[in-house]
């Protein structure tokens, strides 16, 4: 991706605005993305698949009397455009009418007052098919033929390089570029009988040179051979660790209750919850929006509108909605923003805990490393999950589990939370520690 291709591609993003405004538009905005992606993935010490693609494409929202349409193309000649623009126009005449669409308030527009955030790097363009290849095969040697119980490993190698750009009919401009390199590994173990136990692992980074390379695949053995010989538990309330790999499934139920869409249309166990302490006054939630070091940290949200670091959850009060301009003028409250940038779990009494210093204060309980399946009811908060794990007494893991199922209410679960880690992941924008939960229910036999 070089810096003409960019430049050409925003002057054509400008020129789709500046075209449906003098075809008659109200209002309109447009959105380029502009992606390139290459990956090497090895199975079982052979080349199994590689991948490259470069892609592009411009998106346009046309506002017309109170119409509303959204359109894609990947075309960017001028005169293609035109005709493109034209069309999507005489197709939003024929939708219904609804007033509260429309670009959102000005004064809520990020307005290019920031220093960039610095999020990429070229390595991509620099790295040959050869090295990118070679790391893959590299991960994969560090376990092949190192144990008889494996039965295949995969490993996989990806970097990709995406760049974005916005603006609209008020005036809004905005852009941003990050990479993204990644090593996944994963591999199956034989176990008694037909049991064939699997794992994986991976590490991700912005920035090449800060990718962790060392030790994927051999962590993704670890987990596979750690779950062999699992045992049925009774079935009773016991206390839960969650791992740090694994956490965030019982942090996206919170955050999509408390996304406008969800509470406009009665369909949130949060509704009219703002400002009230539902949870455990150890529940901290804060939105880290613009830290330059977090991956997908931003200066603006798909409509434009500025993000600021935020309180989401503090001391198990709700401090704030996920609204967007539309559903802003459904429900008739401000706008703030259209979902989390950079959402972070931080512990409560600044004391800094390991998942392995959680498992030993909690004593006795099951470790859950994952989820199989399940559901959230999101009117009530209702969960019911399956999972995988470890028991452990004395703080000290025993065997695995299998066959676990955990169910309550979300609610109820996080007025339960004991401890919150300090040992989150920064391989994603979720940035959610260990947690323990005490007197959960899990059905086994």
């Amino acid at each position: 991706m070089n810096n003409d291709i960019e430049s050409e591609s925003v002057k054509a993003a400008q020129y789709a605005v500046e075209r449906a405004i003098k075809s008659g538009c109200s209002a309109a905005r447009s959105s380029l993305s502009i992606s390139t992606q290459n990956s090497f993935a090895v199975r079982d010490g052979e080349l199994d698949r590689l991948h490259g693609s470069t892609g592009s494409s411009l998106f346009i929202q046309v506002f017309i009397n109170d119409r509303y349409g959204a359109y894609s193309t990947n075309r960017f000649d001028k005169r293609e455009l035109e005709s493109f623009i034209s069309n999507a126009i005489e197709a939003t005449k024929y939708i219904e009418k609804d007033i509260c669409r429309g670009l959102p308030e000005k004064e809520l527009c990020y307005r290019n007052d920031r220093p960039p955030l610095v999020q990429h790097d070229s390595r991509l363009f620099e790295l040959s098919a050869e090295e990118m290849k070679n790391i893959a095969f590299t991960s994969a040697d560090e376990i092949l033929g190192s144990d008889k119980r494996l039965i295949s490993v995969n490993c996989e190698f990806s970097g990709s390089l995406d760049f974005s750009y916005m603006t609209d009919s008020q005036g809004f401009e905005g852009a941003s570029k990050q990479s993204l390199y990644s090593l996944s590994a994963e591999c199956s173990v034989r176990g008694a009988g037909e049991a064939r136990p699997e794992a994986w692992w991976y590490e991700a980074s912005m920035f090449f040179e800060q990718l962790k390379r060392d030790g994927v695949a051999k962590m993704a053995l670890k987990r596979a051979t750690d779950k062999l010989s699992p045992k049925k538990m009774k079935s009773g309330r016991y206390t839960m660790v969650v791992e740090n790999s694994v956490s965030n499934r019982l942090i996206s139920p919170i955050i999509s209750a408390l996304n406008g869409a969800s509470i406009q249309q009665n369909n949130s166990f949060l509704k009219n919850s703002l400002g009230k302490r539902l949870f455990s006054d150890k529940m901290i939630i804060f939105d880290d929006a613009i830290n330059p070091s977090a991956m997908g940290a931003r200066y603006f949200d798909s409509e434009g509108i500025a993000t600021n670091p935020s309180s989401i959850i503090q001391n198990g009060r709700v401090e704030k909605y996920f609204i967007n301009s539309y559903y802003s003028k459904k429900m008739g409250i401000p706008a703030t923003i259209e979902g989390p940038s950079v959402p972070i779990m931080r512990p409560f009494d600044n004391i800094e805990l390991t998942l392995k210093e959680i498992v030993y204060n909690c004593g006795n309980g099951i470790l859950v490393t994952g989820f199989n399946g399940g559901n959230t009811n999101s009117s009530s908060g209702d969960f019911s999950f399956g999972v995988e794990g470890f028991y452990f007494e004395n703080g000290e893991i025993l065997h695995p589990v299998k066959e676990m199922n955990i169910t309550g209410n979300l609610i109820e679960l996080w007025n339960n939370l004991l401890y919150t880690g300090s040992d989150a992941r920064d391989v994603s924008r979720w940035m959610i520690p260990s947690l323990a939960f005490e007197g959960v229910s899990f059905s086994g036999i």
